[in-house]
C-alpha cells in the first residue's frame, strides 16, 4: 500500500515537470517573458522607440519654431531702430542743406561749405543723388570763392563717378582754365568758345595780337552752342583790333556786340573809348 503510493506521487511529479503551464510557471520563476520585459522597458521594443522618435522630433521642432520667432522679433527691432536712424539722418541732411544753400545765396562761400561738408559727412562714405548733389553745391561755392585748386578737386571727384554728365565736365572745365590747364580742358569738349577765349586773351596781354586773332576764329568755329564762350570771343576780338590800331573795326565788333549782349562794364568802357577814337586811326 505504502509502495504505491509513492509510486503514485512520483508519477504526479514527473507530470508536472513535463507539462506546458509548468513550462510557463518555471519561465516566469526564472526570468520576464519577451511581451512583459518590452512593456517595462528592460529589453528592445518597437513601439517605445516610435515613441521616443516622435518626442524627439517635437522637441526639435519646438526649439525650431522658438527660434524663428526670436529671430522675428529681433528683425522687427532692428528694423524699428534702422528707420528711425534713417529718419533722423535724412532730417539733419536736409537742415545742412538748406542752411548750405542759404549761405550760398547770401554769398557766405565759407559757410556754406561747411554747411555742405556736414551733410556730406552723415552718410559715411556713401556717395549716392543726395551726396553728389551736395558736392555739386560745394564746387560751386568753392569755385565761387576763388579756390579753384579746392573746387577742381570736388569737380574730379563727380567726373571720375559720372563722365558722362555735362555739369560735371562744365564745372571740371572751368575749373581747369582758372588753373591754366587749357589742353585738358579743350579735351572735354564742353566750353570750347570760353576755352579759346582764354588762350586769345593771354595771347593779347602778350602782345601776340595776330595770334589772338587767329585762336579767336579757331574758336567761333569751335563754340557750338557755348554762348558764352562766343560772347567772349566777339569782346576780345574788338581788344585785339584795337590794340592793334584798327579803331574802326574794334567799334564795329563792338557795336554789334552791344546788339546781341549789350555792353556793360569794360565792354561799355571800350565802347565809349572807341566811339571818341573815330577819325584818329
Amino acid at each position: 500500500m505504502g509502495n504505491e503510493r509513492n509510486t503514485e506521487r512520483s508519477r504526479s511529479s514527473a507530470a508536472r515537470k513535463s507539462s506546458p503551464a509548468a513550462g510557463r510557471s518555471q519561465t516566469s520563476a526564472n526570468g520576464r517573458s519577451r511581451s512583459a520585459s518590452a512593456l517595462d522597458g528592460s529589453a528592445y521594443s518597437p513601439v517605445r522607440a516610435r515613441q521616443i522618435a516622435r518626442r524627439r522630433r517635437q522637441r526639435q521642432r519646438r526649439r525650431r519654431q522658438m527660434m524663428a520667432a526670436f529671430v522675428a522679433v529681433v528683425l522687427l527691432a532692428g528694423g524699428g531702430a534702422y528707420g528711425a536712424r534713417q529718419a533722423w539722418l535724412q532730417k539733419h541732411r536736409q537742415e545742412y542743406a538748406e542752411q548750405g544753400l542759404a549761405c550760398l545765396e547770401s554769398q557766405d562761400y565759407a559757410q556754406a561749405i561747411n554747411a555742405f561738408d556736414d551733410a556730406i559727412a552723415l552718410t559715411h562714405g556713401r556717395i549716392g543723388t543726395f551726396e553728389s548733389q551736395m558736392m555739386l553745391y560745394r564746387a560751386e561755392a568753392q569755385y565761387r570763392s576763388g579756390d579753384y585748386q579746392s573746387a577742381l578737386a570736388t569737380y574730379e571727384s563727380l567726373y571720375a563717378k559720372d563722365e558722362s554728365n555735362e555739369i560735371y565736365k562744365t564745372g571740371l572745365a572751368l575749373c581747369l582754365l582758372e588753373t591754366g590747364d587749357y589742353d585738358r580742358a579743350k579735351s572735354l569738349g564742353v566750353i570750347q568758345g570760353q576755352v579759346y577765349s582764354r588762350i586769345a586773351k593771354d595771347q593779347i596781354n602778350a602782345g601776340n595780337y595776330d595770334d589772338a586773332l587767329s585762336t579767336i576764329e579757331t574758336g567761333f568755329s569751335e563754340a557750338g552752342a557755348d554762348e558764352v564762350g562766343r560772347e567772349e570771343l566777339t569782346y576780345n576780338q574788338a581788344v585785339a583790333w584795337e590794340y592793334k590800331g584798327d579803331y574802326k573795326k574794334a567799334l564795329e565788333i563792338l557795336e554789334d556786340y552791344d546788339q546781341k549782349y549789350t555792353a556793360e562794364g569794360n565792354a561799355a568802357r571800350e565802347l565809349a573809348f572807341l566811339r571818341t577814337r573815330q577819325g584818329n586811326h
